[in-house]
């Protein structure tokens, strides 16, 4: 499929623009998860190749970096998809959705309220904030890995104490102490906590987001995947906020994990290579869905 770069003023980063054969009837902005912020990656190259057939363009771009090399915040992850989203529409006189892979899917979200959303779909999508969410990741994977209950409720009280300090309400020494006392732990590596205490001031802005407000803002057909086996995300508590949003197709997705990818149901899988194999459950719905739109 032919790739071109795609520049426009206010770009967070390189924009590759793959163009399908013939007409092309629709464009999508698509949004990266955050183990990877860069705009060639095998997740984007399937979404395109996928719905070549529907004359969809599929536009991505690097994601903006900050200075301190933390989290890009969600506010400006939307804004640069609104952005891509005019760009995209202008370029190709035609309707533009968007799509988003876990952090993406919230950014995606957010961005689908705007008037110029067509359609969103959205991968791994938490229904809670990122605190619950990593609560529930971490204790997820010891469960996965064989801990029990002792170990999971050290994790969740240093998860508890590690919000506080990010919080500004205290707490920084002790989780200090406490962190030095479990780090080598055979645990410890699975529970994503630091191995410090963060830097006096360190926050995390993003940490309290709620997504229902964005969830249920959205007016545009949605299609919404979560692998059956997902530990990164809570499946049902969050496929239960987008039920109560009222506006999305709920698909899951058998032997998968957070990735809509097949064998990825094992613990802490990441990262999509260029040797894995989609689920073909999610291949298929991804082109029935948008020929429907199309219809």
């Amino acid at each position: 499929m032919p790739q071109t770069e795609l520049a426009w003023d206010g770009a967070p980063g390189v924009g590759v623009l793959r163009t399908p054969p013939g007409t092309v009837r629709m464009g999508l902005v698509a949004l990266h998860g955050s183990s990877s912020g860069t705009a060639r990656q095998p997740m984007f190259e399937h979404l395109a190749a996928t719905l070549a057939a529907q004359g969809v363009a599929v536009l991505s771009y690097d994601r903006r970096a900050t200075d301190d090399d933390s989290d890009t915040p969600l506010s400006v992850q939307s804004s640069d998809a609104v952005l891509a989203m005019r760009t995209l529409h202008e370029h190709l006189d035609a309707p533009v959705g968007v799509f988003g892979f876990s952090q993406g899917a919230w950014a995606a979200t957010q961005a689908a309220g705007h008037e110029l959303a067509y359609f969103l779909m959205v991968v791994g999508c938490s229904g809670v904030s990122p605190a619950e969410q990593m609560r529930f990741h971490a204790d997820e994977i010891l469960s996965r890995h064989g801990y029990g209950d002792l170990e999971r409720a050290k994790v969740r009280s240093l998860r508890s104490l590690l919000e506080q300090v990010l919080r500004g309400d205290g707490g920084r020494e002790l989780l200090d102490q406490r962190l030095s006392q479990v780090r080598t732990e055979s645990w410890f590596p699975l529970a994503y906590l630091p191995p410090r205490a963060p830097a006096p001031g360190a926050t995390w802005p993003d940490m309290d987001f709620d997504p229902r407000p964005a969830i249920a803002d959205v007016r545009v057909p949605a299609l919404a995947f979560w692998g059956e086996q997902e530990d990164t995300v809570p499946r049902q508590e969050s496929q239960q906020v987008w039920r109560d949003g009222g506006n999305a197709d709920i698909v899951d997705l058998p032997d998968c994990g957070h990735w809509p990818l097949l064998g990825r149901d094992r613990p802490g899988s990441g990262q999509w290579g260029d040797d894995d194999e989609p689920s073909p459950d999610y291949t298929r719905t991804l082109s029935r869905w948008v020929a429907d739109r199309l219809l």
